[in-house]
């Protein structure tokens, strides 16, 4: 992914390798960088979150339910 920004920087704004725009360079890939791994990180947390909330968790079926109630009136 560094390897992408630095690429696509490099080539939009025909890169020289002054201490001002390297400096401007380093600081703004940074904080791309850091901001997508917040947002990667942020999306594997929800999708975690959400399969292990399951809509069905402790609901019984119909089927459930009898195969439940003979087992415990036996």
């Amino acid at each position: 992914m560094f390897v992408i920004l630095l690429g696509g920087y490099l080539y939009v704004n025909d890169f020289s390798f002054d201490n001002t725009s390297f400096s401007g360079y380093l600081l703004n890939t940074l904080f791309f960088f850091l901001l997508s791994l917040v947002g990667i990180i942020t999306l594997v947390l929800a999708v975690v979150s959400i399969k292990r909330r399951s809509a069905h968790k402790g609901i019984m079926t119909i089927r459930q339910y009898y195969e439940y109630k003979e087992y415990k009136t036996d």
